[in-house]
C-alpha cells in the first residue's frame, strides 16, 4: 500500500474541560477506506485512540491542560500510515469555585473565589461586570479581584472565568450579583420638632436614589428603634418630652439590604407644657411663682420667665419649679409666661401664662 496523503483542515469543533471533539478532512480517492489514528500527547503521557471517520470525541482528559492532538490516515491494511498532521489546545479550565464578596463600598467591590484544578497556578481569570446598561471586562493574575469605578446604590452581575495559560481557552463563567451601597445622605435636618414627635428631611444626589428606602435609627441613650420611609423624609412619633434622641439616618438599595453609611443629627424634643402656674404671693414690686411639670425628663429642665406689663418684655431664668420676680411697677398688670427649657438650654415648650396686678 502507498502512504495516505497528510490529513488536512484539522480543527476542534468543540473544547470541553475533559474533552475535546476534533474533525479533519482527506482529499485521496482511497479515503473510503482509511482508519485514523489520533494520538494524545501532553507532555507527560502519550495515548492513542482510532476512528473510521474523520472526527473524534476525545474524553478523560486533565481540565486546563496543553494537548498536542496528531491525526494520522492510515491505510486498508491498517499498518501504512501517512504523515501525521497536529494542532495544540488547551482544554477549558474548571469553573472557579465559591466567588463570594470580601467588601463592598460605594463605588467598588472585592470579590473572591477558589479553584480545584491542578493546574491552577497558571490561570489567569476574565471578570464580566455588568450593571444592566453597560458591560465591560478586567483580568486579575490572581483569586482575587478589586472592582472600582461602580455606581453607588447599584446592582452588578460579576460572572468570573478562568483563562488557560494560551489567554484564550475560558472555563465556564461563575456569577454572583451585588448592590453598590448607597452614597451617604446629606443636608439632614429636623424640619419640625414636637413635644413627642420630630420631622425630618434629607437628600441623596445618587443616580439609583429613586429605588433607595432609609432606615432611621432613633436612639434616647437608654433604648433604640428602626423606622423605614420609602422617601427623604420621615415623621418620627412616640417620643419622650425634652430627651436628647440620636437620629441616625442610612440609605438602603432596592435589595433592602445593602446599606450606606448613617449620618447623624442629635435633637431634643421640646418639653411638655407646664401646669398649676399660680402666684404664691403677691407684692408691691414682686411676685412669687410656682408651677408644676409632669415630664419624665423634667430634673433636667430650666425655665424660661417672659415678663410683660404692655410696654416692655424682659426674662429671667430658673433651674426650679419657682421663681421670684422682683423689680415690678405697683399697681401694674403684667403677663407672665413660663416655658420649660430641654437640657440643652435652647428647646423650649409650649409656654404657659397667667396674669397678675402688683
Amino acid at each position: 500500500f502507498t502512504e495516505p496523503s497528510q490529513v488536512h483542515d484539522l480543527k476542534a469543533e468543540y473544547v470541553g474541560m475533559t474533552s475535546v471533539n476534533l474533525t479533519w478532512t482527506v482529499s485521496d480517492t482511497a479515503s473510503n477506506s482509511y482508519t485514523y489514528r489520533i494520538e494524545v500527547e501532553n507532555g507527560t503521557s502519550v495515548r492513542n485512540l482510532t476512528s473510521n471517520v474523520t472526527k473524534v470525541e476525545i474524553t478523560e482528559l486533565i481540565p486546563w491542560m496543553m494537548y498536542n492532538f496528531t491525526v494520522f490516515a492510515v491505510a486498508a491494511d491498517g499498518e501504512t500510515e501517512g504523515e501525521g498532521l497536529s494542532i495544540n489546545l488547551y482544554t477549558e479550565p474548571s469553573p472557579v469555585l465559591d466567588p463570594k464578596v470580601k467588601y463592598i463600598g460605594v463605588t467598588s467591590v472585592n470579590l473572591t473565589w477558589a479553584v480545584s484544578d491542578t493546574a491552577s497556578n497558571s490561570y489567569t481569570y476574565r471578570i464580566e461586570v455588568e450593571n444592566g446598561t453597560s458591560v465591560r471586562n478586567l483580568t486579575s493574575n490572581g483569586t482575587e479581584v478589586e472592582i472600582t469605578e461602580l455606581i453607588p446604590g447599584t446592582m452588578y452581575n460579576f460572572t468570573i472565568f478562568a483563562v488557560a495559560a494560551d489567554g484564550e481557552t475560558e472555563g465556564e463563567g461563575v456569577s454572583i450579583s451585588q448592590y453598590t451601597k448607597p452614597s451617604q445622605v446629606h443636608d439632614l435636618k429636623a424640619e419640625y420638632v414636637g413635644v413627642t414627635s420630630v420631622n425630618l428631611t434629607w437628600a441623596v444626589n445618587d443616580t439609583a436614589s429613586n429605588s433607595y428606602t432609609y432606615r432611621i435609627e432613633v436612639g434616647n441613650g437608654a433604648s433604640v428603634r428602626n423606622l423605614t420611609s420609602s422617601v427623604a423624609e420621615a415623621e418620627i412619633t412616640e417620643l419622650i418630652p425634652g430627651t436628647m434622641y440620636n437620629f441616625t439616618v442610612f440609605a438602603v438599595a432596592a435589595d433592602g439590604e445593602t446599606e450606606g453609611e448613617g449620618v447623624s443629627i442629635s435633637q431634643y424634643t421640646k418639653p411638655s407644657q407646664v401646669h398649676d402656674l399660680k402666684a404664691e404671693y403677691v407684692g408691691m414690686t414682686s411676685v412669687n411663682l410656682t408651677w408644676a411639670v409632669s415630664d419624665t425628663a423634667s430634673n433636667s429642665y430650666t425655665y424660661r420667665i417672659e415678663v410683660e406689663n404692655g410696654t416692655s418684655v424682659r426674662s429671667l431664668t430658673s433651674s426650679v419649679t419657682k421663681v421670684e420676680i422682683t423689680e415690678l411697677i405697683p399697681g401694674t398688670m403684667y403677663d407672665f409666661t413660663v416655658f420649660a427649657v430641654a437640657a440643652d438650654g435652647e428647646t423650649e415648650g409650649e409656654g404657659m401664662s397667667i396674669s397678675q396686678y402688683t
